[in-house]
Formats: C-alpha cells, sequence, structure tokens
C-alpha cells in the first residue's frame, strides 16, 4: 500500500511490497499485511464508450526473522489480470448465402503469483534476497454466437481455462550512506501453461523483468524515491503486438512516521497493442496512521490512471485500503 500510493517508486524499499525480496532484511518482529481496491473504468473503444467496475485483492505478505540477519516471508500479489470482454461483428458464409453475425467473448479471472522468500543481511550496508514463485490461476471463459437471422440459433460454449508456471527473483538493497539507499532487482520466469479439461492448449513465455531504484531520507520527515523497470515482452514471440516496456515511478513521504502523507506519479508502456506500445500515465495519493502502539498500521489511498493506444483510451480511478499487523 505505501508502495502504490508513491508511485510504486518505494515498492523496492517496502517489505511489505511484493517487488523485491532483499526488503524483507529490514523486518524486526513477524508481520502481515493486505490491500484491497476498487475501480472505476472508462473505456473509449473507437468511439463506443463503456464503463466497468471491479474490486480485488491485489497483495498480501506475511514475513517474520528466523536469525538475525535472515528474514523469510511470503504472500500473493496479482500478475496478470485476465478479465475481459469483445463484441466482433463479421459475416460467415452459410449455405452460400452470407449471414451476419455477432460473437461476444467473456472472460473473468487473473493469474496469480504466489511467493515465498528470504533475505539475509549479509553485511551492515548490503542486504540481498531471493525468492522462489508459482503462477497459477483460472478463468472463466464464455463465447457467445448470435446470427441477425432469427431462424438460426444462438450457441453458446463455456469453459474454464487453468494456468500453472514457475519464476525465480533475486535481489539487492545497498546503503551508500544511512540517507541514500539504492536497489537493483532481477526476475525470470518459466513458460505459462493454460490448461483446459487438464490438456495443455497453450505455453507461452514470460518476459525477463529488471529494474534499479535509489531512496533519499532527506530530513527526518521526508523521503523521496524513484524507480526505473524494463520487461522484454516484445522478445515473447508467441504473443502477437507485444511490445517491450519500460516504466518509471516518483514519489514522496511526507510527515511523521506514525502518520504520513504520500504522493506518486509514474508512467512508461503497456506490453499489448497493435502498432505502437500503448502509454499510461498515472497519479497517486495516500494517508497512514499507526495504532495500537505501532503494532498496526492503516492506509488509505486514491489514484488516477490515464491509458491511450490505437483506437483506444481508458481512465481509471481506484480506491485502495491497507492494512498491517504485527502480532
Amino acid at each position: 500500500m505505501r508502495a502504490r500510493t508513491t508511485g510504486g517508486a518505494f515498492a523496492p524499499f517496502d517489505a511489505f511490497s511484493p517487488l523485491t525480496d532483499a526488503a524483507l532484511a529490514d523486518v524486526r518482529h513477524m508481520s502481515a499485511s493486505v490491500t484491497s481496491g476498487a475501480s472505476w473504468r472508462s473505456v473509449d473503444a473507437g468511439g463506443l464508450q463503456s464503463s466497468l467496475r471491479g474490486t480485488r485483492f491485489p497483495a498480501m505478505v506475511i514475513t517474520g526473522p528466523v536469525t538475525r540477519r535472515i528474514v523469510v516471508g511470503g504472500g500473493f500479489t496479482t500478475y496478470l489480470d485476465r478479465s475481459f470482454g469483445v463484441v466482433i461483428q463479421d459475416t460467415i458464409d452459410l449455405r452460400g448465402v452470407q449471414q451476419p453475425i455477432t460473437d461476444e467473448i467473456t472472460s473473468d479471472g487473473a493469474v496469480s503469483d504466489l511467493r515465498i522468500a528470504v533475505a539475509a543481511r549479509v553485511l551492515n550496508r548490503l542486504a540481498l534476497g531471493l525468492g522462489l514463485h508459482r503462477l497459477t490461476g483460472s478463468t472463466r471463459v464464455v463465447a457467445k454466437r448470435s446470427f441477425a437471422d432469427s431462424l438460426y440459433r444462438t450457441t453458446t460454449a463455456r469453459d474454464e481455462v487453468a494456468y500453472g508456471g514457475l519464476g525465480g527473483s533475486a535481489s539487492l538493497l545497498f546503503d551508500v550512506t544511512p540517507d541514500l539507499r539504492v536497489a537493483g532487482w532481477f526476475r525470470s520466469d518459466s513458460k505459462l501453461r493454460a490448461d483446459v479439461g487438464g490438456n495443455a492448449v497453450a505455453e507461452n513465455d514470460l518476459p525477463l523483468m529488471y529494474g534499479a531504484g535509489v531512496q533519499w531520507r532527506a530530513g527526518a520527515r521526508a523521503t523521496v524515491a524513484g524507480t526505473a523497470t524494463w520487461r522484454n515482452w516484445g522478445a515473447v514471440q508467441a504473443i502477437a503486438n507485444s511490445h517491450d516496456t519500460f516504466n518509471w515511478s516518483f514519489g514522496a513521504e511526507i510527515g511523521s512516521p506514525g502518520s504520513p502523507l504520500r504522493l506518486g506519479a509514474r508512467g512508461g508502456q503497456l506490453p499489448f497493442g497493435v502498432g505502437k506500445a500503448p502509454t499510461e500515465v498515472g497519479y497517486s495519493a495516500g494517508l497512514g496512521r499507526q495504532f495500537s502502539g505501532g503494532r498496526g498500521r492503516l492506509d488509505i489511498g486514491v489514484e488516477r490512471l490515464q491509458r491511450t493506444g490505437l483506437g483506444l483510451s481508458e481512465r481509471v480511478w481506484t480506491v485502495l485500503v491497507g492494512l498491517t499487523v504485527r502480532p
């Protein structure tokens, strides 16, 4: 939650963000964190406008130290959102007669990233982390075909697609000075397997991800950070219209640690789109509040996104709520 409301800039340095494993080394007591978000989307596709709403629990992290220098953690986050709807109008040949048809395809589900990780502070200024990831999830797909001619019956097909894959990640945190910290991370995943009825119907390569970040504590009541991330989706040849992506973020946390104000901005490319890669720009803000003598923290935030691609634009408002507890 702290990472999301700072535009993602604090993600490599926040133990309760699933981006890097090395950040777990900062945890001193067993703790758990969960985040929930509700989104309102306005989509314009070639002049056709629609409004969508969704609620998700995008991340959960549980972590705790096993020795003075070693911390283990785990949890889940959303890897790919597979919820969408498509309407296609076409004409097919039936017994030599051209018949107008309408195909409606809807998918509801997601691919989740389950993680178990370990971080070790090998030096006072250096922490290393490793993570093992299991990609899993499913989608319910419904395909409906209707005919303009009422003599033909509407047909509907339903299937459930199950997904599976593995991945690994590595990261480091290095304190250049007591107020300046840098981070680096790398992740590689296997092919993502799609099964229908227990039979594999597709295997798609997944991109490499790597990035770097800098965090500076500008006094006792202000911290700023920035990150850059690259993914080579363009190398995944099995997926049409995929593009390499570069994403940046910048954020700040202002005020006392017990009740900070957070601000953030981020931007970059999205991996899938006809022609040029679609672009995304987002702004976020949030507040945090500690309670029970620092054993709990409640975070709230709001995020505004604008996505633009060929023949498509989308505007999204998301309200976020996060809770962190230390028994």
